[in-house]
């Protein structure tokens, strides 16, 4: 069975989250990934992150992360040789996948027209952090920049805290699907009319599609949500989450039926507040006509009620509750073990030069007919160096010379 991107080929420039994790995707569905990396290396290969006890040969861990499966050919695009290898690659190549600033990438005469003459049929698929057009579209980003400029940071906290940052970085990795997405469009629309095209995206414009009902509400109505801590700042009712006896927490979204409702409250021995007319219906309790008052009444009722019980008495009562949705709040290393994560192979195991068998996120989908494939590690800097270029038509002194440029320019930086 093949994979479903098995006939592409893709050539990567590109560093951190958004670049490579869009990268990432089309390795997994198959498709040929060539990392064209700098003679030091992609940088996030070094980012070591907290609590970090990896030997120093090891690469770091987002580095992992977004990488595996590919092919690593390392080059000094501002030598000819270098440039003249990426431009064999592009010239053969069905997508050219770039993160890098629009103006480095002309300055190395990797612009959508020097790429476009190579090979007019290529997707030129480029994602920045705010956009191709404007003032700042040529602005350096993070993921952080990225969640404030978009709103994000603004909703997420309590009035008591401020702003705070998502436990995650968000804008980067939904600025990846935004791109993936885009290339796969582009792909069908040459399957149709044969032509290629330059498509782009933004971390900026993918926290925009994140909070799109939160966004368009806030500008229909006139009026800015406020950050509500363990609740949502758009579902004024028990929609939340609440803190247990034993220091737990549970995400209670809404008891779907009255039944539920009533037996919540006889669990926690308060049957009568189930009779508050201001919640007797499901509609109510996900805030449909609840004002600012009776939201903060029954939040504060729930918490109370939460308090009451372990989280495993929790957990008991609420499986018997098909009509409450609800969620123990797990931590990463539960979910390494959560039954639905391991049900549909959501984690791939890998062996890792220098530190041995550890756990990754792996493919999230599924197919009848064509089966992804995980190609393996994340590769070593440059291992694919000589046999790419060997393909491309290059002589052995030609690759000697270009492996040996770049050791040397390592070599300068102590890095190996």
């Amino acid at each position: 069975m093949s994979s479903p991107l098995s006939h592409l080929k893709v050539v990567e420039m590109a560093t951190a989250i958004q670049g490579p994790a869009a990268g990432l995707f089309l390795s997994d569905m198959g498709a040929e990934v060539i990392k064209v990396e700098p003679p030091l290396g992609e940088m996030n290969r070094y980012f070591r992150g907290v609590n970090n006890s990896l030997p120093p040969q090891a690469p770091g861990s987002q580095f992992v992360a977004m990488n595996r499966g590919k092919q690593s050919v390392c080059l000094d695009i501002h030598t000819e040789s270098g440039l003249q290898a990426v431009q064999r690659l592009l010239a053969r190549a069905d997508v050219f996948l770039s993160n890098y600033r629009e103006s480095a990438l002309g300055r190395m005469g990797l612009d959508f027209e020097n790429v476009k003459q190579l090979n007019p049929q290529i997707i030129y698929a480029h994602a920045n952090g705010y956009g191709p057009l404007g003032p700042d579209a040529d602005k350096m980003m993070l993921d952080g920049a990225a969640i404030a400029r978009g709103g994000l940071a603004s909703i997420t906290g309590s009035e008591e805290t401020g702003p705070l940052a998502p436990g995650a970085t968000t804008a980067d990795t939904a600025g990846a699907m935004q791109f993936a997405l885009a290339i796969m469009t582009a792909l069908v629309a040459r399957a149709s009319d044969g032509q290629g095209q330059k498509v782009q995206t933004s971390a900026l414009g993918a926290q925009l599609w994140l909070q799109m009902w939160e966004l368009t509400h806030v500008w229909m109505t006139g009026s800015l949500l406020k950050r509500s801590g363990p609740h949502h700042g758009n579902i004024p009712g028990p929609y939340g989450i609440y803190e247990t006896a034993d220091l737990g927490y549970f995400l209670f979204a809404i008891a779907a039926s009255d039944e539920s409702w009533d037996q919540f409250w006889i669990f926690v021995d308060d049957p009568l507040q189930a009779m508050d007319p201001k919640w007797d219906s499901p509609a109510k309790r996900l805030g449909a006509v609840a004002s600012e008052q009776d939201a903060h009444e029954i939040q504060q009722r729930m918490r109370a009620a939460f308090k009451t019980k372990t989280t495993e008495q929790w957990q008991a009562f609420l499986a018997t509750q098909p009509d409450i949705v609800y969620e123990k709040v797990q931590n990463y290393d539960e979910v390494r073990t959560d039954p639905q994560v391991l049900a549909n192979n959501y984690t791939e195991q890998i062996h890792l030069e220098h530190i041995g068998e550890t756990l990754m996120v792996g493919n999230l989908i599924s197919f009848s007919e064509t089966s992804p494939a995980i190609k393996g590690v994340p590769p070593g800097l440059g291992v694919d160096t000589e046999s790419v270029l060997r393909d491309l038509g290059f002589s052995s002194d030609e690759i000697e010379s270009v492996i040996r440029h770049a050791d040397s320019e390592r070599e300068k930086f102590d890095l190996g």
